[in-house]
């Protein structure tokens, strides 16, 4: 005898569920997402999580109730991978100012003639903020819908690290993961000031 099914309920709200990665982009400040527009394409990767960060004020009277708690910092990390080893990537991502990066040059310590990409790092201290954007297409019923979510100013919060694969890997792609901090833009209006998502979803 099958069991009975209890609590079903139904989309609530038709064509709204999430499907798929994202697109990853970088730029100076988020007003060049204008029109579509991810800045510098961050090529393939994996965006890994955003996770949205409340701590609250902890104010204590002794001889009173609690005062009212409010946001005393709010912030959002970012988690994402990189599967293209391509230095100015690196250096967009860690804000431009940090690292100094190279195309083509002439090798140094590649023991063959001829020219590479190199990104060198160590001794700058000035940590940039950029905007970022991560954009998903998901299909629903046939035609496209777009979401994007926007972060206004971030700063990498992590180094970076180079975790090898051996030869006989299944997957032998290296990743390159990157952890940033989104931090309040007080130059924007309150109550817009650290991240924005905007979706067709549901329209």
């Amino acid at each position: 005898m099958a069991l009975g099914h209890y609590q079903q309920t139904t989309l609530a709200n038709a064509g709204t569920l999430l499907q798929g990665g994202f697109q990853m982009g970088v730029a100076a400040t988020a007003g060049i997402f204008g029109a579509g527009s991810l800045g510098t394409t961050l090529g393939i990767g994996n965006l890994v999580s955003l996770t949205e960060n409340i701590e609250r004020t902890t104010t204590q009277a002794g001889n009173s109730q609690l005062p009212e708690e409010k946001v005393a910092n709010h912030t959002i990390t970012i988690n994402f991978e990189l599967l293209e080893f391509w230095p100015t990537y690196f250096d967009e991502i860690r804000g431009g100012s940090v690292d100094t990066v190279n195309a083509a040059t002439a090798n140094t310590y590649i023991a063959a003639s001829g020219t590479a990409n190199t990104f060198s790092t160590g001794g700058l201290s000035t940590l940039n903020p950029k905007a970022f954007i991560f954009k998903n297409t998901t299909m629903v019923s046939g035609a496209t819908a777009i979401t994007v979510l926007v972060v206004y100013r971030a700063k990498i919060e992590a180094g970076m690290t180079f975790t090898a694969k051996t030869d006989h890997d299944t997957d032998p792609v290296m990743v390159y993961p990157f952890t940033l901090l989104g931090e309040i833009d007080t130059g924007r209006t309150a109550g817009d000031q650290l991240f924005y998502i905007e979706s067709e979803l549901g329209v």
